[in-house]
């Protein structure tokens, strides 16, 4: 139980600090303190349009506990995605794929009904452009600074909320996400998630639904899934599957 536990109070810091697509488990407000350990994460989340691969790891400093205190992160990540543009009075598919790389830098706090941390990263992302339109950005290498927020609110015993939303300088891009969720079994967490995208060429939206079973051996499996829409109100389906391990 006590790694469920310490997997449900350090779920709102598996932050992915790097990119617009976002994975992640977010659980309960109230546990025990434990000691640090270093908390592995990794996903990815598909569509017709785009996907996001991450891998990385957060680890309590400074004396600092998972969910409570200091923290640092480091986090790589692969981002594609495509749309369409006019190039030569053509219509054509732009296609980008982006390897990144992220190190963020937080303090968590940990309350009977809320969670609540904030963090920053600097990153470094490639985008590699095809066809190699003029003008289309971002392109190359692109440096980030990342803020970002994340908050938890336990409504009753069983329902939850939890907010995460971050700003990317580089990028100039921002993404948002509201998930409502509550325990209807032991170690299940199940909800309802919002989330509104936005960059130089891309506005996305996004609506579905999450579950995230912790075990007791400190891992926890998260799927979602759901309706995306872009800005030229273009829909399509999403799947995500994630996971934390504590060492």
């Amino acid at each position: 139980m006590k790694a469920i536990q310490l997997i449900q109070r350090s779920a709102l810091i598996l932050t992915l600090l790097s990119m617009p697509m976002f994975v992640q488990a977010d659980e309960g407000v109230q546990a025990e303190k434990v000691a640090a350990r270093t908390l592995i994460i990794g996903g990815t989340q598909q569509s017709n349009q785009s996907n996001y691969t991450y891998l990385g790891a957060i680890r309590p400093i400074w004396g600092g506990e998972l969910g409570q205190g200091w923290f640092q992160s480091l986090i790589a990540s692969w981002l594609a995605y495509q749309y369409e543009v006019t190039f030569n009075n053509q219509p054509d598919t732009l296609k980008a794929k982006a390897p990144g790389i992220d190190a963020g830098l937080g303090y968590a706090w940990t309350g009977h009904d809320y969670t609540l941390n904030l963090s920053v990263a600097a990153g470094y992302r490639h985008y590699n452009l095809s066809p190699n339109v003029p003008g289309e950005k971002p392109e190359g290498s692109v440096f980030n600074l990342t803020p970002q927020i994340q908050a938890g609110y336990q409504l009753t015993k069983l329902i939850d909320i939890a907010l995460l939303s971050n700003y990317s300088f580089g990028q100039q891009s921002n993404f948002n996400r509201v998930r409502l969720g509550a325990k209807y079994i032991d170690n299940w967490h199940l909800g309802l998630e919002a989330m509104y995208q936005e960059g130089r060429n891309y506005r996305i939206q996004q609506h579905g639904l999450f579950a995230t079973h912790y075990f007791n051996n400190g891992v926890s499996l998260e799927l979602s899934g759901g309706q995306l829409k872009s800005q030229d109100d273009k829909t399509t389906g999403y799947f995500g599957v994630a996971f934390s391990k504590l060492f």
